[in-house]
């Protein structure tokens, strides 16, 4: 696989933010208060969209929807940490399912974080900013 490039032209991806949701509104207020928080946001509508597009640009933070049609947040997700170059990027699964076997099987396949919508913007924005300051150890593996 090509080693994808950072997804802004100034190589600093740090402010990049991607979001994957099937429900086009739903990436529309992920925007909204994405950018509000001065982030730059890129939207994905299904889980297939955003790893075609994680080949190409790393982003500093997925938030990522679980139910989705033709693949889930967390097969995205187990996908995302068998490859080497996206494995240390967060994810935080962004979803309505809520469940204590949601949120483990979410840690299961490799998330660091679970929000629950409808998200209020400000504890959204919070946990933005603790991931996109988030450096990972050199050994930090999930599988």
């Amino acid at each position: 696989m090509d080693t994808p490039i950072p997804i802004n032209s100034s190589g600093n991806s740090s402010k990049v933010i991607l979001g994957v949701d099937d429900a086009p509104e739903n990436l529309i207020l992920l925007k909204g208060a994405v950018t509000a928080g001065g982030y730059s946001f890129v939207g994905a509508k299904s889980g297939i969209e955003c790893l075609s597009l994680l080949v190409r640009v790393v982003p500093r933070l997925i938030l990522l929807d679980i139910e989705m049609p033709e693949m889930d947040g967390f097969e995205v997700c187990r996908r995302i940490r068998m490859d080497g170059n996206l494995r240390s990027v967060p994810v935080a699964f962004l979803t309505a399912r809520k469940t204590a076997e949601d949120v483990r099987t979410g840690m299961d396949v490799g998330g660091n974080d679970f929000i629950i919508k409808p998200f209020d913007v400000v504890k959204l924005l919070e946990r933005i900013r603790h991931w996109t300051s988030y450096r990972p150890t050199r050994n930090a593996s999930y599988g």
